[in-house]
């Protein structure tokens, strides 16, 4: 095995001393001309990297940033970890696990700022990382009691955003409306204190409809829990008892959605109309095409990246919650 290349082995070719290395590689100090090229000239010749971890030691910063969820979408951690990466931060992604072990570890991580996207943390969970010196930026899907200011907010606007799309459904004539939450999505059904749940139960509520416990799947552990429940809606009831309307969480969920729907035997959108959300590559290769809420992820992900590299340099930028809109295509 070949050994590592130091920067050490960089100086001695080079003939200057290591800090000098470290100012070229790090445009830190003045360096003359002579001694810069000599530098890069070994650099070239060794094919040196920095090792980040020594360096991270010298300066107490890692440049790692945790992005930590309970799926782990390409459409946002990929384009965030990209954005991330070419700003000169190491992202590390992780899917959640509820214990306090978890939270340990990512303690321990001395992660310059950490993203999370779970309703599954308590607020004392989430209290612990900030009062560990990580910056934290929360993608909130409830309310929680006794939260620390410190955690900054970005995230869509949940509430708003599902009660748009169930009074659509509602002005397209459609009562029996079905509620299928994101994937490992905590929620305690209609009664929930999670926005989604809030907002499918008041706006229904509002408009005189009587809400079906039973139209709100609370199985989100998997993929197929998820659509055991929707087979079950679609099959346990009477044609004029079923849902006659689905609304899923995510562009890929309403897709599965919607061929469980032909599974059945039914039409789409004659039978059964389907929305989704996030407006991902999944809404545009589904027949007919999906309606969904674009949450302009892309634009999502780099506000993120800023608010994060931000908060490892110590600032603390506002609450922000993001509207989108409702795109109306053949699934409806």
């Amino acid at each position: 095995m070949n050994q590592r290349v130091t920067r050490n082995d960089v100086a001695r070719l080079a003939g200057v001393s290591p800090a000098v290395v470290s100012y070229v590689m790090n445009n830190s100090n003045y360096v003359s001309d002579e001694k810069r090229k000599a530098v890069l000239k070994a650099v070239e010749e060794l094919r040196y990297t920095p090792n980040i971890f020594a360096k991270g030691l010298r300066t107490n910063r890692s440049n790692q940033i945790a992005l930590v969820g309970d799926a782990l979408p390409d459409e946002l951690y990929g384009t965030l970890s990209d954005q991330l990466f070419d700003q000169g931060y190491y992202p590390n992604l992780f899917f959640s696990r509820k214990d306090d072990a978890f939270i340990n570890k990512l303690i321990e991580g001395r992660y310059e700022a950490m993203f999370i996207a779970s309703n599954g943390f308590t607020a004392g969970q989430l209290n612990r990382i900030v009062e560990s010196g990580i910056p934290l930026i929360l993608y909130q899907s409830r309310g929680y009691d006794g939260l620390d200011p410190r955690i900054v907010i970005r995230a869509p606007d949940l509430y708003e955003g599902v009660k748009r799309i169930i009074h659509y459904l509602i002005r397209r004539g459609h009562s029996r409306i079905a509620y299928i939450p994101p994937l490992k999505y905590l929620t305690g059904g209609v009664g929930g204190d999670d926005f989604c749940a809030q907002a499918y139960t008041e706006t229904l509520t509002r408009n005189g409809i009587t809400v079906n416990p039973d139209f709100f799947c609370i199985h989100t552990q998997s993929e197929s829990s998820i659509l055991d429940d929707v087979y079950s809606m679609l099959t346990v009831y009477s044609t004029g008892n079923r849902p006659t309307a689905f609304f899923a969480s995510d562009d890929h969920m309403a897709a599965q959605v919607m061929q469980c729907v032909k599974k059945c035997n039914l039409r789409v959108p004659e039978d059964v109309a389907v929305v989704g959300w996030g407006n991902i590559a999944s809404s545009y290769i589904t027949t007919p095409e999906l309606t969904t809420f674009d949450t302009e992820i892309s634009f999502f992900a780099y506000e993120l990246s800023i608010a994060l590299i931000q908060m490892a340099n110590g600032g603390h930028p506002e609450n922000k919650l993001y509207k989108g809109k409702l795109i109306i295509r053949g699934s409806t």
